[in-house]
Parts: structure tokens; sequence; C-alpha cells
């Protein structure tokens, strides 16, 4: 029976410990759940990214720079994706509305540096998906920029 008991616990430790969040660059270390679990309350849009380690550059800039390289993916993937109406010759326009809404709305909700030195970040924005669609299409509007789908 004694056997049977610490074969339990032995097992519930090892599946505790495979399905434990750790960081994608150190597989080995425990991460914070927002590594793994994304969702963080009043943030239904979140992106997962990362800053390498470097000597030569400050963690501000680390920071920013991952920032800045999420909301320019996010950019283009919600062009593509949600307003591929706009009119042809109005594309760089909507670009520029996307993603100077973006550069006011993306925040850097969490960080983590991991044990290799890489800052983990999870950029969210406070809005829905519609609620944000709804205010870009409302700005292109205000910005002349029109599509099919008026």
């Amino acid at each position: 029976m004694l056997a049977v008991g610490l074969s339990a616990c032995i097992s519930r430790g090892m599946q505790q410990e495979l399905t434990s969040c750790t960081f994608p660059d150190t597989t080995r270390t425990p991460a914070p759940s927002f590594i793994c679990h994304q969702q963080i309350e009043g943030y239904p849009i979140t992106r997962l990214t990362s800053a390498p380690a470097s000597a030569d550059v400050e963690t501000d800039v680390s920071i920013e720079r991952a920032r800045l390289e999420v909301q320019h993916a996010m950019a283009l993937e919600w062009f593509v994706t949600w307003f591929g109406d706009v009119n042809d010759d109005q594309e760089t326009e909507a670009k520029r509305v996307i993603l100077t809404w973006l550069n006011e709305e993306l925040r850097v909700v969490r960080t983590r540096e991991s044990s290799s030195g890489t800052m983990w970040l999870l950029l969210g924005i406070a809005h829905s998906e519609v609620d944000t669609q709804v205010q870009l299409r409302n700005r292109f509007a205000a910005a002349g920029v029109e599509t099919t789908s008026r």
C-alpha cells in the first residue's frame, strides 16, 4: 500500500514538472504564467515577444525595439486580415493610421528576464478585436481612407 501511495506522489510530481510553465529559451527554468498563458485581465489582445540580452544596449531600448517590432507586425497582420477592403491607392495612409493607433494603445503589460538574460515581454491592448476594428475604421474615415465595405 505504501509503495502505491509513493508511486502516485512521484507520478503527480513528474506530471506537474512536465506541464509547468517554463521560459521558451530556457526550458528548465520556471516562468511566470503570462509566458505560457498570455491572457491578462483587461487586455483582450496580447502578444508575447522577447528582447535579446545585450551588454551594448540598455534594457529600456531593447524593450522599445521589441515593442516596435510587434507593433509593425500587428499593423501588417491587421491590414491584411481586417482591412483588405482599403482602396489600393490609400494603403500607405491606412497603414499609417493603424501604426499611429497601435503606438497609442499597445502597452508593455508584463516583463520578466529569463536565466539566459532574455527579456520576455507581454504586450497588450485594452480593447477587444471588434472595438479595435471599429476605432480604426472611424480613424480611417477621419483620415479620408475609404474602404469598400462601408
